[in-house]
């Protein structure tokens, strides 16, 4: 940023302007701004300084740390629009419009009305030179809707000298005001609560207490809160509770007529071993042409019924949540742990995807139907993928189960051919299993393990959604339909990709300006042995578009799929419960729908996409959150010790640096201690100014952990020396 100069300063006055400029929006100490500056008379140049923050040419934070003034253009009143405002660390917000992921204008935090993170406002922008590229400065004219009612806060009562003083400590650190509540009588020192938010003025949140979560030192109260704080409630309302008790989980003669019965058939659950709610059943059978492959699903819409009570908590809820100690169920367990889970040797009705495939991958018949099945074995990935590895034996099965597994096995490698064949992008990026102790304190994190037996599950699932989708779309040309879609990404992010990948030596057709389904996996398949594999992994996933679910039906570019939607989760998805819904009322219980239910149904599919993505969004933040709390945890008892990582984000305050056990930290530039860093950000490296050392993407090195705050989530690392 370069600010107009002001002639009416004193040499020594503008020197000091010019130095915090340079610093392009980071404060910086006095006793750094005089070291630079080589400046010969302190007195002189600290009675410069009070000039400067006196007439409002510089700043003056609490931290003693000095930026400079902002100043106001003129308002351009007729050129105001509408969108979301997102604050960052420092208080000041950039506005996207409407459905835009590229920033607008920036705000900064003297121009936000009360706004808070989130919020949906009306900007105008002003007529002055940007203050970040080539963004608009913005002024907020107008709050048009809050994002949030409640927030989490530690309420804290302190004696200072022979006074209590006592305050709110939001969460959230971008909530910048002062709080204050109507009533702090049930409130004692360390009690985590929720307050709902009463108006907002002047910098100031009037609120009352809605709920106490529990006291900062109690066990798992740190995890719950971020539950709450991310507008997430983990318990069912009483009037749910009531309705799912009335609800009868009796089979009927009646309804077992109306199904086809498959409980003769070998279906067999695979999940993770911890898994209590099981979906989705498979089984298959060998073809002289092909393969019979069966996906039964849990048939949740049977007893979650439109417009009840259940159903209305679900379609808030939206989704699961999975967090490291608990599940935050989208259903109550009743259903997602009992009568709606595919549990062994138990009957059940399922929502049945049967298809024909051939040994190209592809459909010669889909039929798709209410079903009875009962699982014959309930199988963790780990036992299926060591017997597929080395012949482990599998306990207590029958010669007809390992024979269904062996052609289970057959059918994957023909998907998986398709898949290749077709441009399917397979990213490979490490998970973290975080494993507590009886006390809720990480023990150990682990990078998940996956093999073939997770990815022959995910094929057979991605199957059974497309199959679903075509088999709608072929019976019901002309109805409205729930499609999980991904575009391709935005020509600006695959040049950005291009850019860093040519740093690290990754080899791709320059000549493309779009990327086609098959683009990314015939790159991948020509850096095989690539030695910065996961980092780029980790870059295809960022230019990569969101996946979203939407009634306009552009394809699945990630999946190199044309038709796709989620109709295997229903006991976690709002989405696939709404497209069972979709089936009942259009295809095969056309009778037990009113008109009223089914127009109810299409004219909502636009509402019930909204609502899934945004809760979606709000799992996966918590997941994040809670992740990142618990690893910052973890690294307080590592403070000294050094790792190996490597160089995965770099932005002008810093290096993010990740361990192999995914945990990521930040090295800042003071941290770097065998030479003064300067960040470029014409490249985004850093570059040391006597040995010229460029930092940029991929670099590996051995760090040590110097910081980790579990209340801001975060973890600085100092770097002890380069590893290439």
């Amino acid at each position: 940023m370069q600010t107009k100069q002001n002639l009416s300063l004193t040499p020594i006055e503008r020197k000091i302007v010019e130095i915090i400029e340079s610093q392009e929006g980071r404060p910086i100490p006095s006793g750094i701004i005089f070291s630079k500056g080589d400046f010969k008379n302190r007195k002189a140049f600290y009675s410069a300084l009070d000039f400067l923050v006196k007439n409002k040419e510089i700043e003056k934070l609490v931290t003693g740390k000095y930026i400079l003034s902002y100043k106001n253009g003129v308002v351009l009143f007729d050129q105001a629009c509408q969108g979301k405002v997102f604050i960052n660390s420092k208080g000041d917000a950039f506005f996207k419009k409407g459905n835009d992921e590229k920033s607008s204008f920036y705000i900064n935090k003297k121009n936000l009305l009360n706004a808070m993170d989130g919020d949906i406002v009306k900007v105008a922008p002003m007529d002055r030179e940007s203050t970040y590229d080539d963004l608009k400065d913005a002024v907020v004219l107008e709050i048009v809707e809050r994002n949030r009612d409640f927030f989490v806060g530690t309420y804290s009562s302190e004696l200072s000298g022979d006074k209590k003083e006592t305050k709110i400590i939001p969460d959230d650190l971008k909530i910048n005001f002062k709080i204050v509540v109507d009533d702090e009588s049930q409130l004692v020192h360390g009690s985590k609560a929720l307050f709902q938010i009463s108006r907002i003025k002047n910098n100031v949140i009037y609120c009352s207490l809605s709920k106490i979560i529990g006291h900062v030192n109690d066990v798992g109260t740190d995890i719950i809160s971020i539950v709450y704080d991310n507008g997430i409630e983990p318990e069912f309302s009483e009037e749910v509770k009531k309705e799912v008790e009335k609800i009868d989980f009796n089979f009927s003669p009646e309804e077992d007529k109306r199904r086809k019965d498959l409980s003769n058939l070998n279906f067999v659950t695979i999940d993770p071993v911890t898994s209590k709610d099981m979906d989705d059943a498979i089984y298959v059978e060998k073809k002289s042409d092909g393969y019979k492959l069966y996906v039964a699903i849990a048939d949740v819409s049977y007893y979650v019924k439109l417009k009840s009570k259940l159903w209305n908590s679900a379609v808030e809820r939206g989704t699961s949540v999975y967090l490291v100690n608990q599940v935050i169920p989208m259903l109550p367990h009743k259903l997602s742990n009992n009568i709606c889970s595919l549990n062994p040797l138990e009957k059940r009705y399922a929502m049945v995807c049967e298809m024909d495939v051939n040994k190209e991958g592809k459909y010669d018949a889909i039929d798709v139907y209410p079903g009875i099945i009962v699982s014959k074995k309930k199988f963790a990935y780990e036992n299926i993928n060591d017997y597929f590895k080395d012949g482990s034996k599998l306990e207590n099965v029958d010669d007809n189960l390992y024979k269904m597994i062996d052609q289970a096995k057959e059918l994957n490698e023909f998907l998986d051919k398709r898949h290749k064949k077709e441009g399917y992008i397979d990213f490979e990026i490490p998970e973290p299993n975080i494993i507590l102790d009886e006390n809720e304190k990480i023990k150990s994190i682990e990078v998940k393990k996956t093999g073939e037996a997770q990815k022959m599950i995910e094929n057979f699932m991605v199957a059974a959604n497309e199959a679903v989708t075509l088999k709608f779309n072929q019976l019901n040309k002309s109805l409205g339909f729930v499609y999980r879609v991904h575009n391709s990404p935005e020509e600006i992010r695959i040049e950005a990709f291009k850019t860093e990948a040519k740093k690290l030596g990754f080899r791709y057709d320059d000549s493309l300006k779009k990327w086609n389904p098959d683009t990314v996996s015939k790159w991948l398949i020509t850096n095989k042995d690539f030695k910065h594999k996961e980092l780029i992994n980790m870059l295809l996933l960022r230019t990569m578009a969101k996946a979203k679910y939407d009634c306009d039906n552009i394809g699945h570019f990630g999946l190199s799929l044309k038709n796709y939607t989620h109709f295997t989760s229903p006991i976690r998805r709002l989405a696939d419960v709404v497209v069972h819904h979709l089936y009942r009322a259009f295809v095969f219980d056309k009778d037990r729908y009113s008109d009223d239910d089914k127009n109810y149904l299409l004219d909502n599919l636009n509402y019930f996409n909204e609502k899934a993505n945004e809760t979606e969004r709000r799992a996966v933040t918590t997941e994040r959150d809670v992740n990142s709390m618990k690893f910052a945890e973890y690294m307080q008892g590592k403070i000294g010790q050094e790792f190996d990582g490597f160089a995965t984000y770099i932005v002008n305050f810093g290096v993010f640096v990740q361990l192999k056990n995914t945990i990521e930290g930040c090295i800042k530039p003071m941290n770097f201690k065998d030479d003064f860093y300067v960040f470029n950000p014409e490249d985004f490296t850093f570059v040391g100014k006597k040995n010229k050392k460029v930092i940029t993407l991929g670099q590996k090195m051995r760090i040590k952990v110097v910081g980790s705050y579990p209340e801001t989530r975060k973890i600085d690392f100092e770097m002890v020396k380069f590893l290439d």
